[in-house]
């Protein structure tokens, strides 16, 4: 197999190492116009690596299109001359839709999928949706392949996309904002930067090890560390007073409205 991508950002370079670990004997080929980027892992994976769409795409089983959803419709009209019918095309772009792919490419056989950062130490919450037109054989090998990068979920709706892009898309972000937070507080309770960081950097490890391998509800586990009258009690009585939970449900919504406008 033979799968060329497009853009060698994060979720491209990320999806670029993991063809390596799932797809041994496979080749990759790589369209990079910052050669910088295109440089670096070229080195890394010893894949073939171009400034510009070429010839050589049409080779390609897989395209997997990696850019920036600003640049999406430029980068697509571009690729018109390259792409056949038999290619699978697989969108890491967020917010463009299957419409948008289908009229700007034009192509048929696609699969909409929304990874994060996470993915970079293969640790990533991958979700992913396929057009009618992918044979049920693709699809599997398509989950495979995400599943390499982490996790990886299926979903049947095009607007689950869209949903996840809000929560486990964005979701990394929500949690680093928590950090930074949490580490000021440290510092303004005297801690420096390195021990404020190695306090929450383990805190939020050991919470979630503790969440996963447990079973438990996130909310048993937080009645289990708030004891009446107490520390925590009182910190969390803060937070809702704050409305800190419903605020954050309520960036996810905005999340999630951006999300829809970008799908047009």
């Amino acid at each position: 197999m033979r799968i060329a991508y497009i853009g060698g950002g994060n979720m491209g370079g990320a999806l670029l190492r993991a063809q390596q670990r799932f797809l041994p004997d496979s080749s990759a080929l790589l369209i990079e116009p910052d050669s910088a980027k295109r440089e670096r892992l070229a080195h890394e994976t010893g894949c073939e690596a171009l400034a510009q769409p070429s010839a050589a795409l049409r080779h390609a089983d897989w395209l997997v299109l990696a850019v920036k959803p600003q640049v999406a419709v430029e980068v697509m009209r571009g690729l018109q001359e390259w792409v056949h019918s038999e290619q699978l095309v697989l969108s890491v772009m967020a917010g463009i839709s299957l419409d948008t792919l289908s009229r700007e490419l034009p192509h048929r056989r696609l699969v909409r999928v929304m990874p994060n950062t996470p993915a970079l130490v293969e640790q990533g919450m991958t979700v992913f949706h396929v057009a009618p037109e992918v044979s049920a054989a693709e699809r599997d090998q398509v989950k495979n392949f995400l599943g390499a990068l982490g996790q990886c979920l299926e979903v049947s709706g095009e607007e689950t996309i869209d949903a996840a892009t809000a929560v486990s898309g964005s979701g990394p972000a929500y949690v680093f904002y928590f950090a930074e937070h949490l580490m000021a507080a440290a510092q303004g309770l005297g801690f420096t930067p390195g021990d404020s960081r190695l306090l929450v950097e383990q805190t939020l490890q050991g919470a979630l090890q503790l969440w996963k391998q447990s079973g438990l509800e996130a909310g048993e586990l937080r009645r289990q560390v708030t004891s009446p009258g107490g520390t925590t009690e009182a910190a969390l009585k803060h937070f809702e007073s704050s409305e800190v939970g419903p605020q954050l449900q309520e960036g996810v919504q905005q999340a999630y409205r951006r999300a829809r406008e970008l799908a047009g």
